[in-house]
């Protein structure tokens, strides 16, 4: 028998499946948010809280900057979003992933091609295409836009909430590896100097991380605070590098205590991760003990540890890091929490489900967390996992293959990179300051009706953290389902007070 055409199998896989039922692939365009972590092989939804079908429908608060992504099926052909405020519109690089990310980080979407890399253009082309609205302070009512889409237009309408928010505060903190930035651009590193020098690529990326509301920064040595010191700006606590020897440590405590003093900021300090043995942990209680014994506590320099409680810590730790750290009730720790896996909190993988780092605010606001710690944001070269080899270890290609961590039993595609090689922006980064934005409209409304604000809230993510042991993941994968939260919000928080 003859073979049968390429064209006709391809006819097979996409329209009939092979003999299985065909897949209905949805409307030709569709309107999702920044969170909406759908392959590009997915059907389009029929209708979101954003589209009908007919026409765009939009709502935010002055001073809010909100997202959308067109899905169509006509890559190459322009796409244009026209409304009377400022639209910023993005290119949007899709990367395959074939090698799903595992369990660690709560599973995969699946296979497939994962939209993700951001760059602006002036008109935007590919599938989806990608539109940041920036609504100025002075906007009100409703204001008349259109999209355009390959010659067909549809009307825009958005619907301005009379709610301000205030500039965007910096409540993740980001952890980068400053030589990932040199070894990026082939620059040599100074073996005297213990990390590279800041220069003119790592201030763009701190920049460009801070109007997402995030702390782009390595924890800091002393001797480099000076250079250091403007990224911190407004910013609470400094993550900074003791020596892991007791009998060293101090003067490093002492030093920090005294540059910091007056300036209303307070050093941590994380020296030992995840002590999981009787050793390590008695190792962290002489650390501890000499950071004490230098002038450190709560309100000076703060030991923390990536941990939960645990008895043979006793009262060593200023700060909790962890999931299993934060209860909403009878929490008596400092803590904040890092990362994310379902069921305890959004993953940033490039696969995740959606909505994945949306969720971190909405966390952050019903368990009271001040800071998302995030490792790392800048993981282009799989350091940790070089077997041997010297640094910097395997080069991110993720137009090769998306995955950066790999240890042979668990792997992340894009785990760690929240911008790509270049700094380049992502959608996950986006995802991340939606969910920030979210968190303002939360402590917004929760001053005008806490009751309705605080229901909403626990139907939205009725357990994550350490109340999520033993359990399913609580959040629907749906977007549409936290937009129209979202919205809500906007009509919570728009009261007279």
């Amino acid at each position: 028998m003859a073979p049968r055409p390429t064209s006709i199998l391809l006819a097979c896989a996409l329209a009939l499946g092979c003999g299985k039922r065909a897949v209905d692939p949805g409307p030709p365009i569709a309107v999702v948010g920044e969170s909406t972590r759908i392959r590009i092989e997915d059907p389009h939804p029929k209708a979101t809280p954003w589209f009908d079908g007919t026409t765009v429908s939009l709502a935010g608060a002055r001073g809010e900057t909100i997202a959308i992504q067109v899905r169509h099926r006509s890559p190459g052909r322009p796409v244009v979003l026209t409304l009377d405020v400022p639209v910023s519109a993005f290119d949007v690089e899709s990367f395959r992933v074939s090698r799903p990310s595992t369990a660690l980080y709560g599973g995969s979407h699946g296979a497939g091609h994962y939209a993700d890399g951001l760059s602006p253009v002036t008109v935007a082309t590919t599938n989806p295409a990608y539109f940041e609205i920036t609504i100025p302070a002075a906007a009100t009512g409703s204001i008349a836009g259109t999209l355009a889409v390959d010659g067909t237009t549809f009307p825009v309408t958005l619907a301005v909430a009379n709610v301000t928010l205030p500039p965007l505060p910096r409540s993740v903190w980001a952890y980068e590896d400053p030589r990932e930035l040199a070894w990026a651009e082939q620059q040599p590193i100074d073996p005297a100097r213990s990390r590279p020098a800041i220069g003119d690529a790592e201030r763009a990326c701190i920049a460009m991380f801070a109007a997402h509301g995030v702390v782009l920064a390595p924890d800091v040595q002393l001797d480099l605070w000076p250079e250091r010191r403007a990224g911190f700006a407004g910013f609470r606590d400094i993550p900074v590098v003791i020596p892991t020897d007791p009998a060293a440590a101090g003067d490093a405590v002492r030093g920090w205590i005294e540059a910091t003093r007056g300036t209303g900021q307070v050093p941590f300090s994380i020296p030992i991760d995840e002590p999981r043995t009787p050793e390590a942990r008695a190792q962290v209680r002489a650390l501890s003990a000499s950071v004490r014994a230098a002038g450190g506590g709560p309100e000076t320099f703060r030991y923390a540890v990536t941990a939960e409680p645990h008895p043979e810590l006793g009262d060593a730790i200023d700060l909790y890091i962890s999931w299993r750290a934060a209860h909403l009730a009878g929490d008596p720790h400092a803590r904040w929490t890092y990362n994310g896996a379902p069921p305890f909190a959004g993953s940033m993988v490039l696969d995740a489900d959606s909505p994945g780092t949306r969720t971190w605010g909405w966390i952050q606001h019903r368990w009271q967390i001040p800071i998302w710690y995030v490792w790392d944001a800048l993981y282009w070269h799989d350091r940790h996992n070089r077997r041997g080899q010297p640094l910097p270890g395997r080069a991110l290609d993720p137009r090769r293959d998306p995955v950066s961590f790999d240890d042979g039993d668990d792997r992340g595609n894009l785990d760690g990179v929240l911008a790509l090689p270049g700094c380049t922006r992502t959608l996950r980064l986006a995802a991340l300051r939606r969910g920030m934005q979210d968190r303002q409209l939360l402590t917004i409304a929760d001053r005008c009706d806490p009751a309705a604000t605080r229901a909403l809230a626990a139907e939205v993510v009725p357990h994550a953290l350490a109340d999520a042991i033993g359990k399913a993941r609580a959040w629907s994968t749906d977007e549409g389902i936290w937009e129209r939260a979202r919205r809500t919000l906007l009509a919570l928080a728009s009261c007279a007070r």
